[in-house]
């Protein structure tokens, strides 16, 4: 398994993501999920090449938090309009993907929302032909989507693995996955080790968050029962940090890094 963090936890520090790429190398991370809140055609894409490059650092994912929280826009919009800049986005985001000699595709609100805009079972009709479509052009980028489902505080369609793995069946692609945020997990009450061995092969990437969006090693879910269980599937993916670090970034997620570390 590889380390990495979010590039949210220095979205309020005015630091470039040049110089976040600087710190993954410097704190001893592998990786980062690349998150932005420009329109991706807007995006300067070669100069976050070129400091990955220099300092040794993947591109784990291309996060999509901002085609929501920023644009208003997610992909399984009722609305055709919102729907379709939201594709749009989402092809860029596999372009830019390409550049970077990244494979995989992050998405939690910019696939389902944090509302339902229409009935439940419409919205899952809706969900299940957008995805259809969102492998569909993964197929043509040879990239990989990933889903994130969110407890019901955050979100209303998919809120466990269980509703995740039910939308894949239907969805049948080879090139769709489910990622788990263990923070979800945690809200939802659902037990960690038999998530992880649900999700199985279906599972291609991971969020890490204490309770209460804490660093890892600061709350009370259980991490060790989690890695064990991550290694008992033999996962070899990204464990990515995304929590609140309320001070101190770098120092905390140093002492999350080193805390997981000791349970790989």
């Amino acid at each position: 398994m590889k380390l990495g963090f979010s590039t949210v936890m220095y979205e309020n520090s005015g630091l470039s993501h040049q110089q976040i790429v600087e710190k993954a190398a410097f704190l001893g991370y592998q990786g980062i999920e690349l998150n932005f809140k420009e329109w991706p055609t807007d995006f300067k894409v070669d100069s976050i090449k070129n400091s990955s490059q220099e300092y040794g650092i993947e591109v784990a994912a291309i996060g999509t938090r901002h085609l929501y929280i920023t644009h208003n826009l997610y992909l399984t919009s009722p609305k055709p309009k919102v729907k379709r800049k939201s594709f749009e986005y989402l092809t860029e985001c596999m372009k830019i993907a390409d550049k970077l000699n990244c494979n995989v595709i992050q998405a939690g609100w910019a696939f389902q929302g944090s509302i339902l805009e229409t009935s439940y079972n419409d919205a899952w009709k809706i969900a299940v032909n957008s995805l259809k479509d969102v492998s569909n052009l993964c197929r043509r980028y040879n990239k990989t989507f990933v889903v994130e489902f969110a407890c019901k505080q955050n979100a209303q369609l998919l809120n466990t693995l269980d509703d995740t793995l039910r939308m894949l069946d239907e969805v049948g692609e080879d090139n769709v996955f489910v990622m788990i945020d263990i923070y979800h997990v945690h809200q939802e009450n659902y037990p960690l080790r038999k998530c992880v061995h649900k999700a199985n092969k279906k599972l291609a990437y991971v969020h890490l968050a204490n309770n209460e969006r804490l660093p890892p090693g600061k709350g009370i879910i259980n991490f060790r029962e989690f890695i064990d269980a991550l290694k008992e599937i033999h996962y070899n993916g990204y464990l990515i940090m995304e929590y609140e670090a309320r001070s101190e970034i770098d120092k905390s997620l140093k002492d999350a890094l080193n805390f997981i570390m000791k349970l790989l």
